[in-house]
């Protein structure tokens, strides 16, 4: 768990490096670290298992008909 220093909440880290999950100062109840992992934790799991993909963009370009 990080402890941001300009915006308030924290931000929970885990396996890999790149995967971050902010935490806002209003969700958990209690503001220990035992308390903000799990809810980091949570989210993290549940973004992957319930996935829902919203938009997705191909900047590839068209292909001309051959």
């Amino acid at each position: 768990m990080i402890d941001l220093k300009d915006v308030e909440g924290w931000v929970v880290t885990g396996h890999h490096n790149d995967v971050l999950t902010y935490v806002g100062p209003d969700e958990p109840q209690d503001q220990s670290q035992i308390a903000v992992g799990p809810v980091g934790r949570f989210r993290r799991h549940r973004d992957g298992t319930e996935l829902h993909v919203v938009h997705v963009e191909d900047k590839r370009g068209s292909v001309a008909p051959a």
